[in-house]
């Protein structure tokens, strides 16, 4: 029942607030196949979403009735976040959450656009390891590997993760400029 809901919720959210775009254009993968996904399958109960952008304010709505955390080092995109927002840097993030916090969390269009440097690199992702519990899902979509993610300690902690509906633990989008992997925290 689950995975129908989402199915249509999706689309109806997309329908409502979302700008026009291509089919397997990178918005497009994440609103209309990641999180009813994510909703459907893992029925994540705390979520983080890294970054924030005015067009990314109605992704509040896929989370409602969840504990919906938002980040953001730039102040004029806290209008844009979820009631629980913060303004910070990525790689504080242990200053924020305890280990072991959150069942989802996205990274999308942060490393290699304002993630770029190579300490503050590894820094983000052995938090985002640390506060992600066990079982738990990380999406990361990316445009410039500004470090090879084979290279990034905190990602080889985490367990690649078959997605399903797109078949394989990385999808490229169709402009080819855009790629989700998918990660998993082993227990």
């Amino acid at each position: 029942f689950r995975k129908i809901y989402y199915f249509f919720r999706s689309r109806y959210l997309i329908k409502k607030y979302a700008y026009k775009r291509e089919e397997f254009e990178d918005r497009d993968v994440l609103e209309r196949i990641i999180f009813p996904e994510i909703l459907a399958r893992h029925n994540p109960k705390t979520i983080l979403d890294v970054g924030r952008e005015d067009y990314q304010q109605f992704y509040n709505k896929f989370f409602e009735k969840r504990e919906l955390w938002t980040i953001d080092i730039n102040p004029k995109t806290k209008k844009f976040g979820s009631s629980n927002h913060i303004i910070d840097d990525v790689t504080n993030l242990k200053k924020h959450f305890e280990n072991n916090y959150f069942d989802f969390i996205l990274m999308n269009g942060v490393f290699g656009w304002g993630l770029n440097n190579g300490n503050k690199i590894e820094n983000a992702f052995l938090a985002i390891y640390d506060i992600l519990k066990p079982k738990g899902i990380f999406v990361l979509g990316w445009n410039d590997d500004v470090v090879p993610l084979n290279k990034i300690v905190g990602l080889k902690k985490l367990k690649p993760y078959y997605f399903k509906p797109l078949k394989n633990n990385q999808f490229t989008c169709i402009n080819g400029n855009h790629t989700y992997n998918f990660y998993i925290k082993e227990e």
